[in-house]
């Protein structure tokens, strides 16, 4: 008698019917924390390099070998992304991050990277009441640094005077973009934000395309590529920029009442009053 090769034998018709169910609820499951990951997502949006990385490399090995070390490894993570982007929307719906230097706020983005504090009431209250409490302190100090990382070999340059003019050396590169070494472009940058604050105007609300150092950037590549020109000249509300083949950038101050308020603030920080000298 011929044997019916259509139907499976008992015991692989159960194996089969198990492993179709089995199939059905893993997907079910991945579904589900699809869904949770994207809801969580959408709550505290997720910018970490770590994070996504880790979720690109998953692999079942690592679910199934070690799957508690691996939950824990992506809560730890997931928790250090959210307390990381909740004190960088914190700092600048706040504006502290605006008194802050390039400086204060790379270290800042370190220590966020690094090991950000957990985010919880206790913690937000006693970090931003110490910050509000110095936030003056802050900004003077960033006033008094920006001046003294000036070229000290250009006579309109002195850590304790601030003149009309400054020199920002090796600022542009020959291609017309800011040279990648040294602190040029952050240095533009920490000047308007002085000059923005001192209008009682929030730097972090100035589109990125509006900012000094884009424009600076995008005139001198245009003036570049158009007539080859390395020296050019873009004036601002308050400030005359020119820089020239050598690649350094001049400003100078177009108001009186901002060079008094600089050099206030500045003989604040040393604790004596400087003398009325024209600029």
């Amino acid at each position: 008698m011929q044997q019916d090769t259509t139907q499976l034998p008992s015991p692989a018709l159960g194996a089969m019917d198990d492993l179709l169910a089995r199939r059905e609820k893993a997907l079910a499951l991945v579904q589900g924390a699809a869904a949770q990951l994207a809801e969580a997502a959408s709550l505290m949006p997720i910018s970490s390099f770590r994070f996504a990385s880790m979720l690109r490399h998953l692999t079942w090995h690592d679910l199934s070998v070690r799957p508690e070390a691996f939950c824990d490894r992506l809560a730890n993570e997931a928790r250090q992304t959210f307390d990381a982007n909740g004190w960088r929307w914190l700092l600048d719906s706040s504006g502290l991050g605006d008194v802050m230097t390039a400086q204060d706020k790379l270290k800042v983005q370190r220590q966020l990277d690094d090991d950000p504090l957990p985010l919880c009431r206790e913690n937000v209250q006693s970090t931003f009441v110490a910050l509000f409490e110095t936030r003056h302190e802050v900004f003077r100090r960033g006033v008094v640094e920006l001046f003294q990382s000036l070229c000290k070999r250009y006579r309109s340059h002195s850590a304790f005077k601030v003149k009309r003019r400054l020199v920002v050396e090796q600022a542009f590169s020959e291609h017309g973009g800011w040279r990648s070494f040294g602190s040029a472009r952050e240095r533009v940058d920490d000047l308007e934000r002085i000059l923005l604050v001192l209008e009682g105007l929030e730097p972090s609300q100035v589109p990125h395309e509006e900012r000094l150092a884009h424009r600076l950037q995008e005139q001198r590549h245009a003036t570049l590529m158009g007539d080859g020109d390395r020296a050019g000249e873009l004036e601002t509300e308050w400030l005359v920029c020119r820089w020239f083949a050598n690649g350094n950038l001049h400003l100078w101050l177009k108001r009186p009442d901002h060079i008094d308020w600089i050099n206030g603030l500045i003989a604040e920080h040393y604790g004596a009053a400087l003398a009325h000298e024209r600029y």
